[in-house]
């Protein structure tokens, strides 16, 4: 049995996906896949509390497993795990 994250691990997971995303110059790529309208915003410090009210559930939790769907379903990642799994089937 695993044990429930925090509010502050589920937001510092969401947070690592979008620093992710900034190094690799996708991040213009990833937020129209994931819906998020960067131009919304009214400048770049603003992007952390926004990215992570794009998951908040209330309540205290955010919705880690659409983030995580989100990156999963995003054609690059998608492509990279259906390569692994060809690969793993051989």
């Amino acid at each position: 049995m695993t044990r429930a994250q925090t509010t502050d691990e589920q937001k510092g997971l969401i947070l690592s996906i979008l620093a992710d995303m900034a190094e690799s110059d996708d991040l213009k790529s990833y937020t129209d896949h994931v819906g998020f309208d960067v131009s919304a915003l009214s400048g770049s410090k603003d992007l952390p509390a926004a990215w992570v009210a794009h998951y908040w559930l209330g309540q205290g939790t955010y919705d880690v497993d659409r983030a995580t769907m989100d990156l999963l379903t995003w054609p690059p990642i998608a492509r990279r795990v259906f390569e692994l799994q060809q690969c793993l089937a051989k």
